[in-house]
């Protein structure tokens, strides 16, 4: 049975479902983050009832409470771009002059700003870090829904931060110690969060404007490396812009573009729908394409990640 279900689920290769069962404090860290959400939607119910403000305001707020917790399982569930043993670079990457990089601990190709996760064990495309939060990898294909869970949890602290001001401002009288002490604990969190979250944000933000992910900022890499901005329909994908701010599945117009790979046709590419393109097979290797050997560095403990292989030039072949 436990075969069967490693075979089902778990974040290696040919699995059927993405989940990541090696990482024992982040599912804790992931469930801690329900209990808080709907501690918050009790509070915010308790309290209207109590008088303290509109009962109106209650499906408001689980509405955000429902969306962002929708958010944070499509984050913890979704394949966050982890790359196929027998990926392949694609053409104009090589033409590009763009070094083919091999990973030290999947033997195997690894893309442009990809980095290799010590704890899911697999390497990510656009890995910008480990999140104990969601129990998962934020990379290229689970980024638009790690934004939107910060987004509606932002919008949930704040709404909830100006209700109970709102009760101080007014001088309310709560109908109890108790609920009066649930509203306290619930204003001390969402200052917590919101300054947290808000963080958060602007860490995605800013590499998605600059194309330096979180891993590559820490450990000091600048523009001197092949960083560019990331297109927003790389990490939205090609739907209307409305269905951009709803947990839905990304769609991608070139799909091996934006993972910066490529795999034979008898592969299933993992992630988002794609729409089918083919492309050229890769150039045999030849005196004017070097082969590359790999050097690999000692192990980092930032956010998971490993420092991905040096990659230099081998005698020519």
């Amino acid at each position: 049975m436990d075969d069967l279900d490693a075979a089902v689920c778990g974040t290696h290769e040919g699995a059927r479902y993405w989940c990541n069962k090696r990482d024992n404090p982040g599912a804790v860290m992931a469930s801690m983050l329900w209990v808080l959400t709907l501690y918050a939607d009790v509070v915010v119910t308790v309290v209207a009832v109590d008088g303290g403000w509109s009962i109106a305001h209650v499906p408001i707020y689980i509405f955000f409470s429902c969306l962002a917790l929708i958010a944070q399982l499509k984050t913890m569930f979704t394949n966050p771009g982890a790359v196929p043993r027998h990926a392949q670079p694609l053409i104009r990457a090589s033409e590009s002059g763009i070094p083919e990089t091999i990973c030290g601990r999947c033997d195997a190709y690894k893309p442009p700003r990809s980095h290799h996760c010590r704890i899911c064990n697999r390497c990510i495309v656009r890995m910008d870090h480990h999140c104990p939060w969601m129990n998962n990898c934020i990379g290229a294909n689970n980024q638009k829904h790690f934004m939107l869970f910060l987004f509606y949890t932002l919008i949930e602290a704040t709404y909830a931060l100006a209700l109970i001001l709102a009760n101080v401002r007014t001088g309310y009288v709560y109908s109890s110690s108790t609920v009066a002490g649930l509203a306290y604990a619930l204003l001390g969190i969402s200052i917590a969060t919101l300054l947290f979250v808000a963080t958060m944000m602007y860490n995605q933000v800013y590499a998605i404007v600059t194309g330096i992910g979180t891993i590559d900022r820490m450990r000091k890499r600048g523009p001197k490396g092949n960083f560019a901005p990331v297109p927003w329909v790389d990490v939205f994908g090609v739907d209307p812009w409305p269905l951009y701010l709803l947990p839905t599945d990304v769609k991608y117009r070139d799909f091996h573009r934006v993972m910066g790979y490529k795999v034979a046709t008898w592969e299933i590419s993992p992630g988002p729908v794609a729409v089918p393109r083919d492309e050229p097979p890769s150039p045999p290797l030849t005196p004017s394409r070097p082969a590359v050997t790999v050097e690999e560095r000692p192990s980092s403990t930032e956010d998971g990640a490993l420092d991905e292989p040096l990659v230099r030039p081998s005698e020519e072949v």
